[in-house]
């Protein structure tokens, strides 16, 4: 019964019985006038009561809304309008436009019933956005379609004016840019894109007349102040830029306005100046002028291609002036290998401050200095590469003969043709890697076993015992001729093992290792926080270089090991992808791990199944000479394989020590600006690398946007 009497009064309510009650109340909402609680919420149960009884109310409360609201907006424009001022009328506007603004949030929602029916979701309990109100929607929409449509290009001019005054050095008021800034950013009603108003044309305006000033003030001070003070000038121009583009335009994550604007700003104060610029640069490397090169550096690495003459320019210095140096020292270095790999020290340091303290260890500048260098200490034209010969009168103390080795190890990384070098002076070198270990010889134990006891025949593969060892073997033969005559003792490394005790940080362990292992974790005995190079390990084990390999790899890859008694970098997939820069050195967290808990002692046998057969040694060294000719004839694509994971990762640390947080496009678009003159490197490659800062900690995926990453060290 009451439904029946429900459905027979509908009609019975009209939107013209309502509307002369609603209208001032409306009214007095678009004038920010105070309006009671009591009027507050009859406006509420009026508009629902129409909507509700009148079939035809929504569209007439519609329409009755867009009528009040255009001739309250018409008000608004006559006010501004008024003013003939630049200024005034920019204060004018903004003060009209943050109340109407203000009004968009509030007029809305008692028109909630309004939203429901117009949307056709009657009996809906779910909560209206704000945003994509009908009734704001109409607000805005009424407000572009009137006054901002009218005046918008004399709001934009009398900003940027203002923009341009402190540009030249004028105070004003920001906030009269910032408002015009923020009455395009929040007028948009397009859900699909709320910057569309803005960018096409706050934004596009803000550009053009920031190219226009310095496309004129640019050239005039280049040509009255000089190069080196115009890039001091360029270089605060940009900070300036960036400052005053982050007050003014917009910043919201989706938005990039910032940087649309240094990029204009970089083209019109350095691209267009570039090769000017350029051209000071050999004068300020021979001049070593390090203060001024940063500042091209930074300048130009903002620039495509701006490197890459600056790196041209460093080589041709160092090879210059490198050979310079020897030929001026040759009648002292020619007769004194000692003073030659001195001279040939000196010379690294001096260029490798030069690239530190100008161009910041930039990877870049690094792989310049090296090259150059290289081709120093490789020109056999006047000079050739001697080990310095034995120390005459004062004897050396074990840290200098350290400080010598390391010396002659650095220059020995350049030389290219090391199996000569080597062939002479490597049992010498090998001698001094291992000086200063020491250890209990108590404790060595040495089994002897008959011939007959031998599985087959082994040929012998030499390696450069610890001093222990190799001091100890001339006694254990002296006893063994003692009390066994007739025979005689043949060392076979390849088939001895023994153990040694290992302690870090975590614990002591007991490690079964072979003769080879032995031989290459005593290089650490001493040094145990050193990290040391394939090359050197080499050195200092005179281990053949596939026993070496494989050596290495059951110390950083045992498979029964959760944590690896030594650990390297960068890291590989297999051992035969060492180079000889790898550098290995002790895991101070190894230790052994029991039922997820950390063991601080225990044994561990590490010999596994690493002895092979002869046959298989020679197979593998036959197949290392195959690929070593095949990797001569492809220089490049070898050293790209040696270099990028480092190259890469240094790069994606600079970027991100620059920018602080970036998207994972642009850091991939950076990566490959930065590394193109070295490898293009693939987007695999990219994303192992970011995986690995990321498990270190240096970076961090932002936890809103997976894709946008934030500087962490």
């Amino acid at each position: 019964m009451a439904a029946s009497n429900l459905l027979k009064n509908k009609g019975s309510l009209q939107f013209e019985d309502k509307w002369d009650l609603m209208r001032p109340i409306v009214l007095k909402l678009l004038r920010q006038e105070a309006v009671t609680k009591q009027q507050w919420f009859d406006l509420f149960s009026d508009v629902h009561a129409v909507c509700l009884w009148d079939d035809k109310g929504p569209a007439k409360i519609h329409q009755a809304l867009k009528e009040d609201i255009l001739d309250f907006i018409k008000q608004a424009q006559a006010r501004v309008l008024s003013n003939q001022d630049d200024t005034a009328l920019l204060k004018a506007y903004i003060v009209e436009w943050r109340k109407f603004f203000t009004q968009c949030d509030i007029l809305p929602k008692p028109f909630c019933q309004l939203e429901i029916t117009l949307m056709g979701k009657q009996g809906s309990n779910k909560k209206t956005n704000m945003e994509d109100s009908i009734v704001r929607k109409l607000m805005l929409d009424t407000w572009n379609e009137s006054i901002f449509s009218n005046i918008k290009n004399r709001l934009q001019d009398s900003a940027m004016k203002l923009v341009h005054a402190e540009r030249l050095g004028e105070a004003f008021d920001s906030q009269l840019v910032i408002g015009v800034r923020e009455s395009y950013v929040n007028l948009c009603s397009n859900s699909e894109d709320k910057l569309q108003i803005y960018r096409d044309n706050f934004e596009k305006a803000y550009l053009d007349s920031t190219e226009r000033f310095y496309r004129t003030q640019a050239p005039s001070y280049l040509q009255q102040n000089g190069v080196q003070n115009y890039m001091k000038y360029a270089d605060a121009k940009l900070r300036e830029e960036e400052k005053r583009a982050i007050r003014y335009l917009e910043t919201r994550r989706e938005c990039n306005s910032v940087q649309a604007l240094m990029d204009c700003c970089v083209n019109a104060l350095v691209t267009l100046f570039k090769e000017t610029i350029l051209a000071e640069c050999p004068g300020m490397i021979r001049r070593n002028e390090t203060d001024k090169l940063h500042l091209m550096f930074s300048l130009m690495d903002k620039v495509p291609n701006g490197i890459e003459p600056m790196l041209k320019d460093l080589e041709e210095h160092i090879i210059s002036a490198g050979l310079a140096d020897m030929v001026a020292a040759a009648e002292t270095i020619t007769t004194d290998s000692e003073k030659y790999v001195e001279q040939l020290l000196t010379l690294f340091n001096r260029f490798s401050k030069l690239v530190k303290e100008a161009f910041q260890d930039d990877p870049r500048f690094l792989t310049a200095r090296d090259k150059a260098y290289k081709a120093v200490v490789n020109d056999a034209t006047i000079f050739k590469l001697e080990l310095p010969l034995k120390q005459k009168g004062k004897k050396l103390t074990s840290e200098e003969i350290e400080l010598k080795l390391k010396e002659v190890l650095l220059v020995l990384k350049y030389v290219q043709n090391k199996d000569v070098f080597m062939r002479y002076h490597k049992a010498h070198l090998t001698r001094r890697l291992i000086l200063d270990i020491s250890a209990d010889t108590d404790s060595v134990n040495i089994k002897i076993l008959n011939a007959g006891a031998w599985s087959r025949s082994s040929e012998k593969v030499f390696v450069s015992l610890p001093t222990e060892l190799e001091d100890l073997i001339p006694e254990v033969e002296d006893f063994y001729k003692r009390n066994h005559s007739g025979r005689k003792l043949h060392w076979h490394h390849l088939m001895s093992n023994g153990i040694i005790t290992f302690k870090n940080e975590v614990g002591q362990y007991d490690l079964e290792v072979t003769t080879f292992q032995l031989a290459v974790l005593f290089a650490w005995n001493q040094r145990p926080r050193e990290r040391i190079s394939f090359e050197n390990l080499k050195l200092a084990t005179e281990l053949p270089d596939a026993e070496l390999r494989r050596t290495l790899w059951s110390l950083v890859a045992f498979p029964k090991l959760k944590r690896q008694v030594l650990s390297y970098d960068p890291p590989v997939s297999s051992p035969k992808d060492f180079t000889d820069s790898t550098l290995f050195y002790v895991n101070q967290e190894f230790s052994l791990i029991k039922n997820s808990k950390v063991q601080k002692r225990g044994k561990i046998n590490l010999i596994g199944r690493l002895q092979l057969t002869t046959e298989r040694m020679r197979e593998e060294e036959n197949e290392g000479i195959v690929q070593l000719r095949i990797l001569r004839t492809q220089v490049r694509k070898y050293e790209f394989n040696q270099k990028f994971g480092v190259d890469l990762k240094e790069a994606i640390i600079q970027i991100m020590k620059m920018r602080k947080r970036i998207s994972n496009a642009q850091l991939q678009t950076e990566l490959v600006e930065i590394l193109k003159n070295m490898f293009l490197p693939q987007k695999k490659m990219i994303k192992e690398q970011i995986e690995w800062l990321i498990e270190h900690k240096y970076i961090n995926r932002d936890e809103a946007d997976i894709n946008t990453f934030i500087y962490m060290a």
